[in-house]
């Protein structure tokens, strides 16, 4: 079976499982008798573990063997999304959503770093942009699934196939790759090693651009996510199954840009690619911000995600050359960085929401966006400049 095809398995089930609750969140705040913006907080219950665990399980991964990380973290990423939908309360929700979170940071970071070491750097953008792909199908179906399956069947049953998907993709990657962690002879795991390797990451000036760029962009996009379903139904707009069409329509953008990365690169170049997704991205969020019905909000969502990825992806592609020699903990800390972003974002967006009202922090997040994007291509620009 290809590398990139099993490995794409992990991603998309890692992605489908976190994203899954976002369009659900004022449906588990009635059933379980919480307020709309405790609900809201399950999305860093599940993105801040996940954060955290990066640098562990990055660095395990270089010394252990990344295609075993992968496999335990599925086994981990069933169990709990069974515990979740089992939950009778909002406190086992809220732990089984942080062990998701510790078991899906050990899947598409570390399959990342594979696609990092297995492909050649002309070669990897491409590589990693149908990757990205498998994960925005995932958001796609997670997101437009979830509110219908809830409206009809309640939320537990979605939770119940995210939890389905997942031990599949186990059993699948575990006939896959049955060699993988077998024949590689493994070292001892040494915290000296660990440490060694992420200081070989942070010692690449390129890491003080690369890591806060990712903070920023995980924090401004992915912390609006759990209040779109609020805002629609404060504004009338919909409900849960409206806002799942409109979360589903980001991933459309998203994967609209794996189809064309390529062409994209080869026409405007690597700080060209940064430069217009910012700005792509800055329009965006100014049309969610005004926009007045359901419907424009899906197509502002799906330019967003357009956007967004021309960013991330870019950012991703310099992530796997910080520190080659320990590309997985490389990855890993972007990706830490990253979720920690997505973790913080629910909390600073409640708080800008209430000081600030329902549109004027949506707008302040794409003029972030824009400035990150033409701020990070300067310094690729800098840097490369003495080789031209």
């Amino acid at each position: 079976m290809p590398l990139l095809f099993v490995l794409s398995i992990a991603a998309f089930v890692s992605a489908f499982s976190i994203r899954i609750l976002d369009p659900l969140v004022p449906s588990i705040a009635r059933d379980l008798g919480v307020l709309v913006g405790t609900a809201a907080m399950l999305a860093p219950a599940c993105t801040f573990p996940y954060a955290m665990s990066q640098p562990v399980l990055g660095a395990i991964g270089d010394q252990l063997g990344k295609e075993r990380i992968i496999k335990a973290c599925l086994a981990m990423l069933a169990l709990s999304l069974t515990a979740a939908a089992l939950a009778n309360n909002y406190s086992i929700l809220f732990i089984a959503r942080c062990f998701a979170g510790v078991a899906g940071g050990g899947i598409i970071p570390v399959s990342f770093a594979i696609i990092g070491d297995r492909f050649p750097v002309n070669e990897r953008q491409v590589a990693l942009a149908q990757l990205v792909m498998a994960s925005q199908i995932a958001i796609l179906l997670s997101a437009g699934l979830s509110g219908l399956i809830a409206a009809q069947f309640g939320w537990r049953a979605v939770f119940a196939l995210a939890a389905a998907i997942a031990a599949v993709s186990f059993v699948t990657m575990t006939r896959a790759l049955p060699s993988a962690a077998r024949t590689e002879r493994q070292p001892p795991l040494s915290l000296d090693k660990m440490r060694s390797q992420y200081a070989l990451v942070l010692s690449n000036p390129l890491a003080r651009v690369i890591l806060p760029a990712a903070a920023v962009e995980g924090m401004v996009l992915f912390g609006l996510l759990p209040f779109v379903a609020h805002r629609l139904e404060e504004r009338n707009l919909g409900g849960i199954v409206e806002a799942g069409l409109v979360l589903a329509a980001m991933s459309i953008g998203g994967i609209s840009f794996t189809l064309c990365v390529a062409r994209l690169v080869r026409m405007l170049g690597r700080e060209g690619v940064f430069r217009a997704g910012g700005v792509i991205a800055c329009i965006a969020m100014a049309g969610i911000a005004y926009n007045r019905s359901w419907v424009t909000e899906a197509a502002f969502f799906a330019l967003l995600g357009f956007g967004f990825f021309m960013i991330h992806n870019s950012l991703q592609l310099q992530a796997t050359e910080l520190a080659p020699q320990a590309r997985a903990s490389s990855v890993a800390m972007f990706a830490f960085c990253f979720f920690l972003g997505q973790a913080l974002g629910p909390l600073i967006y409640h708080a800008a929401f209430e000081a600030l009202g329902m549109n004027a922090p949506i707008m302040l997040g794409g003029v972030i966006l824009l400035v990150m994007a033409f701020s990070v291509a300067f310094r690729l620009q800098m840097k490369s400049a003495p080789q031209d």
